[in-house]
C-alpha cells in the first residue's frame, strides 16, 4: 500500500504577484519629468526676444500681432509633441512596463539584502524552487534585460528627438532671418526704383515745358 504524501513535503504553493500600478512609478514618472523638461528648454528657445529680432519690422510696427503669432506657434508645437508623447506612451505601455521593471528591481534589492543577512550569521533563508515562483514572476525575470534595453533606447530617442527640435528650430529662426532680410532689400530696391521714376519724370516735365516756352517765343516772331 502506498505510503501517504506528507503535506510538510509538499513544495509551497506559487505566491501570486503583486498587481502591477497603473499610475506612473519612479522610472515612469521620471521619464515623464524629462520629456516636460525637454519640451520647456525647446520652446523657451523661442522666446518673444528671439522672436523679434527674427521680424524688426513687424515687431517694430505690430508687436502685438508678432506676439500672439509667435503664442499660436509656440502652443501648437506643445500640443502636437504632448499629443505624439502620449500616444507612444499608450501604445508602447510604456507606464505598465516601468512598473514592472521597478518592481522586479526592488524584489531583487530584498533578496540581496536578505543574502547579506544570511552570509553574515542572520537567518538563512531557503532558496525559492523556480517551479514555485508565478508565471508573472517568471515572466518578468526574463523581460528584465528587455525592459532595461527598452528604456535606455526610449531615453537615447528622447535626447535625439531633443536635439534635432532644437536644430530645427533654430533652421526656421535663421531661415526667417534670412527671408526677412530679403524682404528688406526688396522694399530698398523698390524704393530706389520708386525715388528714380520720380526724377526721370521730373526730368521730362522740365524739358517738355523748355520745348513749350521755345514753340511759344517762335510763334511770337
Amino acid at each position: 500500500m502506498p505510503s501517504a504524501t506528507n503535506p510538510a513535503s509538499r513544495s509551497p504553493s506559487p505566491t501570486p504577484a503583486p498587481p502591477i500600478a497603473e499610475t506612473p512609478g519612479p522610472r515612469a514618472q521620471g521619464l515623464i519629468n524629462v520629456y516636460n523638461q525637454a519640451v520647456k528648454a525647446s520652446l523657451d528657445k523661442c522666446s518673444a526676444a528671439n522672436f523679434a529680432s527674427c521680424f524688426p519690422t513687424a515687431a517694430q510696427y505690430s508687436p502685438e500681432v508678432l506676439d500672439n503669432l509667435r503664442g499660436q506657434i509656440v502652443d501648437q508645437l506643445e500640443r502636437t509633441w504632448k499629443t505624439n508623447f502620449e500616444d507612444i506612451m499608450t501604445r508602447r505601455d510604456v507606464v505598465k512596463l516601468l512598473n514592472s521593471l521597478d518592481q522586479c528591481i526592488e524584489d531583487a534589492r530584498l533578496r540581496k539584502k536578505r543574502a547579506e543577512a544570511s552570509a553574515n550569521g542572520g537567518p538563512v533563508e531557503a532558496p525559492v524552487p523556480p517551479h514555485t515562483l508565478s508565471p508573472g514572476a517568471i515572466h518578468l525575470a526574463h523581460l528584465m534585460p528587455f525592459l532595461e534595453n527598452q528604456s535606455a533606447n526610449m531615453n537615447e530617442r528622447l535626447a535625439t528627438t531633443q536635439q534635432a527640435n532644437t536644430g530645427l528650430l533654430s533652421t526656421v529662426t535663421a531661415q526667417r532671418a534670412e527671408i526677412e532680410s530679403l524682404v528688406r532689400g526688396l522694399e530698398g530696391l523698390i524704393q530706389d526704383l520708386e525715388v528714380s521714376a520720380q526724377m526721370m519724370a521730373q526730368d521730362e516735365v522740365q524739358e517738355l515745358g523748355k520745348e513749350i516756352k521755345e514753340l511759344e517765343t517762335e510763334m511770337k516772331k
